[in-house]
């Protein structure tokens, strides 16, 4: 089990670092200092290492939030905790990653995708309800149209591949996101605090 975590840990870094596409098993492989035949015993293709990779880094992700969430209680500063993990981790990866999977791996991406119209939706439906019960946010809108077009919305931005060409930086547009999407539900005080947070500032 060590040798295949192994495996996965450094399979997630050539894939952020590359994209998906341009890895191959062989560079798996020379950067672990293993042979293929080793590496074949514990993932039978590309696809399952793939499969793999997507699944423990949607666990991560899912823990990290989780733990947030657990003790952030105020919903907008808790969405700007979440939205900082989420943008240090999209910094350690290579801006075609989510096309490669979307184009070559379409099983992995379609985990992926699930993951998101579940667990992500969920979870800004939660930060809605919670946002209500504290007055930060309106009442005056339908949370679940709202959470799934947030998620389409600013995922659409990690699959995209022409942000280079318009000069936006990635990073950038999550953030402005986020805030359109905060300015939009939240009430007189809500605002306030959405006015108040240093959305630059790194975690």
């Amino acid at each position: 089990m060590e040798l295949v975590y192994r495996i996965q840990l450094t399979a997630e870094r050539l894939f952020s670092c590359f994209g998906v596409k341009s890895v191959t098993m062989d560079d798996v492989a020379k950067e672990i200092s293993i042979s293929k035949k080793t590496l074949y015993k514990c993932f039978r293709d590309k696809e399952s290492l793939v499969m793999c990779t997507i699944e423990s880094h949607m666990q991560e992700t899912q823990q990290a939030i989780d733990g947030i969430i657990a003790v952030e209680e105020n919903p907008i500063y808790q969405l700007y905790k979440i939205t900082q993990y989420i943008i240090g981790k999209q910094r350690r990866f290579s801006p075609s990653m989510m096309y490669d999977l979307k184009k070559y791996h379409p099983n992995s991406f379609q985990i992926f995708e699930k993951h998101r119209s579940s667990h992500i939706v969920n979870h800004i439906k939660q930060n809605i309800e919670l946002g209500r019960n504290t007055g930060h946010y309106r009442n005056d809108f339908d949370s679940q149209v709202i959470a799934h077009s947030f998620s389409m919305l600013s995922f659409s931005v990690f699959e995209s591949i022409e942000l280079n060409s318009l000069e936006i930086a990635q990073n950038d547009l999550v953030i402005e996101i986020i805030r359109y999407h905060l300015r939009g539900i939240s009430t007189f005080e809500g605002l306030k605090i959405v006015d108040e947070i240093d959305w630059k500032s790194k975690s």
